[in-house]
């Protein structure tokens, strides 16, 4: 009944402004997303085809927004988050993408492709590492972590804003992993730490933020 109700509701619109259908449902129904906005979506899904012990190890975010969101209905661009999930029952991992209009779906993309976007060297082996022990750690579901927005607003007024203004054209990628990943010798596990890698052509700024602690990895 409700879908109907919607139906009429959009044919309505269109009669009375002229505009296209799709255009309109378009504009109802945004498309741009955070990082933690559809991970719910991603571990209901992973849990049903891919392991019920699934747990959320990675988020990869790539050419995000300075606001922190991506656009899952802009076609034109690469710019998407990707999830990575943990089990530990399989010690594997698995990725997957959310689609607008519908439910995620397994992703082509991961820890290789990954790797192949960050021309950073030093960023490179930090996270390869990281990569290589995400098939048996994972972020402890009650971590308290910032989500995109809140995460890029730091990065920003850490140098981010100055490189951007620096370098015309150059972009965002983001990395959400397990601390101990990073960081061995973390004695706890309910951690999340963000990697930011501002970057254009030949240029690169790569910090690691811990809370309101932030580190530069890498700048040249």
């Amino acid at each position: 009944m409700r879908k109907y109700i919607f139906l009429v509701l959009i044919s309505l619109l269109v009669i009375i402004s002229g505009c296209d259908k799709d255009e309109i449902i378009n504009n109802l129904i945004d498309s741009k997303i955070t990082a933690t906005e559809k991970l719910g979506e991603v571990l209901t899904k992973a849990r049903a085809d891919f392991s019920g012990d699934a747990l959320l190890a990675a988020i990869y975010g790539r050419d995000v927004s300075t606001t922190g969101e991506v656009d899952l209905a802009n076609n034109s661009s690469l710019s998407t988050f990707v999830y990575v999930v943990q089990s530990d029952q399989l010690q594997s991992n698995e990725f997957y993408v959310p689609v607008f209009g519908a439910g995620p779906v397994k992703s082509p993309v991961n820890f290789s492709t990954m790797l192949s976007f960050i021309k950073d060297t030093t960023a490179s082996t930090v996270m390869g590492t990281v990569f290589g022990k995400l098939a048996t750690v994972g972020i402890d579901p009650a971590a308290a972590y910032d989500d995109s927005p809140q995460a890029i607003s730091k990065a920003l007024n850490a140098g981010g804003n100055a490189f951007m203004n620096q370098n015309t054209g150059s972009k965002i990628d983001m990395f959400l992993v397990p601390g101990k990943s990073i960081d061995t010798t973390l004695t706890v596990s309910n951690t999340a730490d963000w990697i930011m890698n501002f970057y254009s052509e030949n240029k690169s700024l790569v910090l690691w933020i811990r809370g309101n602690n932030i580190t530069i990895i890498s700048g040249n």
